[in-house]
């Protein structure tokens, strides 16, 4: 299998991690990376466990869960927002989609919803394969988060434009193509530096100079298939 979506909970109600938790780990390919009670511990929760997503409620102490959403949407490289709350106010929802929250789930929520739509924000699949492949060749950074989400769409479609591609994490990351562009190339110049013999394997050799974001992604995108086919497994070297 490919790595895990790691969820953060938001969430004062000292039953909801244990739920959440044993939930969680029935899936297989998510985990509950932490649990916090407020939005500040969130913030810091959020730079030190680098969740893909977060599950929070908006009736939190201190900072509750509207101005965590605020604070969280003011950065540029954030994990997927998601709202399990009992207010089921039009006002507060529309005022949780503007401040960032990627969907919003009105309590009681049924806990398999809440996982479909956190594989489908989260780039499970196919971009979870594409992220693990680019971590065994030693990516870090935007460059590798924004990576793995454009080449799980051009798997989708090999004809698609990299702008297509690009698309979904510009409007995640709150960013622009210029952006990720740059920091796709910054990633691609750092591996083919470093030559490390799983980017070796995905380029066939050592290619003469660095490849252009586009020979790089689609190329990325096949190996990601091909590892999605044998159940996850890593491929043996070329």
């Amino acid at each position: 299998m490919g790595p895990p979506i790691r969820i953060l909970l938001l969430e004062d109600d000292p039953a909801a991690p244990v739920l959440w938790r044993t939930f969680f780990a029935g899936q297989g390919d998510m985990e509950l990376c932490g649990w916090v009670r407020d939005g500040w511990n969130g913030l810091e929760a959020v730079d030190r466990q680098r969740p893909d997503a977060v599950l929070m409620d908006l009736i939190l102490p201190g900072m509750d869960g509207l101005e965590f959403l605020a604070a969280l949407n003011r950065r540029q490289d954030r994990p997927a927002a998601v709202v399990a709350s009992p207010l089921g106010n039009r006002v507060v929802i529309q005022r949780a989609a503007a401040l960032g929250a990627d969907y919003y789930f009105v309590k009681p929520v049924r806990l398999q919803s809440v996982a479909d739509l956190l594989r489908a924000l989260c780039g499970g699949g196919i971009a979870g394969y594409a992220r693990q492949l680019l971590i065994e060749m030693g990516g870090t950074g935007l460059g590798l988060e924004a990576a793995s989400a454009a080449a799980a769409e051009l798997a989708g479609d090999r004809h698609m434009l990299l702008k297509e591609a690009y698309a979904p994490f510009i409007r995640r990351a709150h960013t622009n193509y210029g952006c990720v562009e740059k920091n796709i190339r910054k990633l691609t110049g750092r591996l083919h530096a470093e030559g490390s013999p799983a980017y070796r394997c995905l380029m066939g050799g050592l290619p003469p100079e660095r490849p252009s974001n586009q020979i790089f992604l689609r190329l990325l995108s096949e190996a990601a298939l091909e590892r999605q086919a044998a159940g996850g497994e890593a491929l043996p070297l070329r």
